[in-house]
């Protein structure tokens, strides 16, 4: 009796082993493939990516993806990671497509690498791991890496430039007030238009907008002027003694720069700004 089940064991081993060998040579892996990428948004604030992958499956049987995950990597630092356990179906004899969105988000990736200030583009890396799951052998994990680059997007920066008197009468006074829009990127800017609220000595003396400002090339700046006009009546005693004497003035300008850039698929921005300044008028 045991001499028989001895046997039948054997036989039935012979059998599994003899099945695994035939499906091994029917079966065969699928192929996993980095496909693409694309800029799918960007902005002074984020840029938004969809890295798209190949799954190629040459078998008569269609097979589940039970998860893929990533690591994103910048300047070979690891950046982001993500996990999708959603299972997803590879159709037979055929190829299926898979893709990632990955959001990179300026702000907290020039917090984490600081050196990226000074430059243009940054390198990255993204590894990939897909786990299928296969006939007779289980889940399978396929890794796949790219490599590339993206650009650094820096927001143009609103400094003050001067604010000196034109002209100046006992009863009026035209004063200019000039600030700088400063491009830090490899891409001109076109501003469309300059909306400021101007403040002095906690007092508003003008809001408006300022168009017609010319392109700024890469790397470059512009000077934006803004013509003030006051009369005692509007502003007060005080604050025009304090023109005439050359005290020193606390200036406030608040607003937002609407442009366009040359980069493609960016579109328009609007980039808001602030200015505080203590300073005397010039003449």
């Amino acid at each position: 009796m045991k001499k028989n089940v001895f046997i039948f064991t054997v036989f039935t081993l012979l059998m599994t082993l003899t099945s695994c060998a035939s499906f091994k040579t029917i079966f065969k892996e699928p192929e996993v493939s980095f496909d693409s990428v694309k800029i799918s948004g960007i902005s002074f604030n984020t840029m938004d990516f969809i890295f798209k992958y190949k799954i190629d499956n040459p078998n008569a049987v269609s097979l589940n993806l039970e998860s893929f995950k990533y690591d994103l990597f910048v300047e070979n630092n690891k950046f982001i990671s993500g996990v999708s356990p959603s299972p997803l179906s590879i159709k037979k004899e055929d190829s299926s497509f898979v893709e990632i969105p990955v959001s990179v988000e300026y702000k907290e990736l020039l917090n984490v690498f600081k050196d990226l200030a000074s430059k243009s583009s940054a390198a990255y890396r993204i590894e990939s791991e897909f786990t299928v799951d296969l006939p007779v052998f289980g889940s399978r994990a396929f890794p796949v890496k790219h490599e590339g680059t993206f650009p650094v997007l820096k927001l143009p920066e609103v400094t003050f430039e001067s604010f000196k008197a034109l002209s100046i009468t006992p009863f009026s006074a035209i004063l200019e007030l000039s600030v700088n829009i400063i491009n830090k990127n490899s891409f001109a800017i076109s501003p469309d238009s300059f909306n400021f609220d101007f403040t002095v000595n906690k007092s508003q003396w003008m809001k408006g907008i300022i168009k017609n400002i010319e392109e700024m090339a890469p790397g470059k700046s512009t000077v934006v002027k803004i013509p003030v006009e006051i009369n005692p009546s509007k502003v007060g005693k005080e604050l025009f003694e304090f023109i005439f004497k050359g005290k020193g003035l606390d200036l406030v300008l608040d607003g937002n720069v609407l442009l366009r850039t040359a980069y493609p698929g960016f579109g328009s921005a609007d980039v808001p700004f602030r200015i505080e300044k203590s300073t005397a008028v010039s003449k």
